[in-house]
């Protein structure tokens, strides 16, 4: 992972951009065709959907003569819903990746896979950043939306203070892409109003988002500057001490397990990290595919690995608890 210092100043209106704009338009016009056909399925079987970042991030910070690239489709869904969705998508040839890691950052969406032509739809239950806290996403965020033309289809998106939400929530996520989500974020806080980002810090107090909203706007220095505008809380959470460090995965397990309670809680976050489904071990260790000897050996890799760095994470987990209280 990349833990060099953000650009102050990424490419802005007007300025190059750092991608070729015909692939770009190529594959806007692919993965919008793809998402109206997907919430067009989803509709026929009597679900709701939003349409996240993609061409509704385009339509709001970037000109006309512009692209902005995006490779997946993105859909905020009920809870609820998302085992119906996925047989949608199924009926559309798509299918559920089995090689992600049973613990990231957060555990906000899954992933399914086009084989026949590559292409992916992330299903949202929830947003990057948000904690939960007995507030469901869905409510809070489908009670307000816009809509725009995607792929000839009107489609839903989140309104604009959520769309401002989102921006600074997935800057704050580590990992790569950062150049996109640094411009991104650059373009929405020179153009977005005070009132949208107003309404987003209001938003992200609703969803007990403040930490990771915080975290995304101090990735740039003029987000500093905004944060501070926005009387967002001014207690430092241990998430946004997470975020701002780049933990790795297994610190916020640590996290998650110092939050959890009873040995049935602590273990539900254990054991998928522990001991994945071999689905995922197939993909990630390849002496998992050598038949059940070859299985066993990769999980007992995997439990050396993880005790192995179990101590970075601790230490990570600890630091971030440190700051979060106001020490060194």
């Amino acid at each position: 992972m990349d833990d060099a210092p953000a650009p102050s100043e990424p490419a802005g209106g007007g300025q190059q951009l750092p991608w070729d704009p015909f692939r770009a338009a190529v594959l806007g016009l692919a993965i919008d065709r793809a998402t109206a056909e997907v919430v067009v399925a989803l509709r026929q079987a009597n679900m709701r959907s939003i349409v996240l970042k993609g061409r509704s991030f385009a339509v709001l910070l970037y000109d006309s003569g512009e692209q902005r690239l995006y490779g997946d489709i993105d859909l905020l869904i009920p809870a609820q819903d998302e085992r119906r969705a996925g047989e949608a998508l199924d009926r559309l040839g798509y299918q559920l990746r089995s090689d992600r890691e049973p613990e990231g950052t957060v555990d906000h969406a899954s992933v399914w896979v086009r084989p026949s032509d590559g292409l992916h739809v992330d299903l949202h239950r929830t947003l990057s950043g948000i904690q939960g806290g007995g507030t469901d996403p869905w409510e809070v965020l489908a009670a307000d939306t816009d809509s725009i033309l995607v792929g000839g289809t009107t489609v839903e998106i989140l309104s604009e203070p959520a769309r401002a939400l989102h921006v600074a929530l997935h800057a704050a996520l580590p990992g790569r892409g950062k150049e996109k989500t640094l411009i991104d974020l650059s373009r929405a806080i020179e153009r977005l109003p005070h009132a949208t980002w107003a309404g987003a810090a209001a938003l992200a107090r609703r969803l007990n988002a403040q930490a990771a909203f915080a975290a995304g706007l101090g990735r740039l220095p003029a987000g500093v500057e905004l944060a501070g505008t926005l009387e967002l809380a001014r207690e430092r959470s241990v998430e946004e001490a997470l975020l701002a460090d780049s933990a790795p995965p297994s610190a916020w397990t640590v996290e998650r397990l110092s939050k959890a309670t009873g040995v049935r809680g602590r273990l539900a976050i254990l054991v998928p990290r522990l001991f994945p489904k071999p689905e995922f071990m197939r993909v990630w260790y390849p002496v998992a595919r050598r038949g059940r000897a070859g299985l066993v050996l990769a999980h007992l890799w995997r439990v050396m690995w993880l005790v192995m760095t179990a101590p970075r994470a601790v230490r990570v987990w600890r630091r971030a608890r440190r700051q979060s209280q106001g020490s060194v």
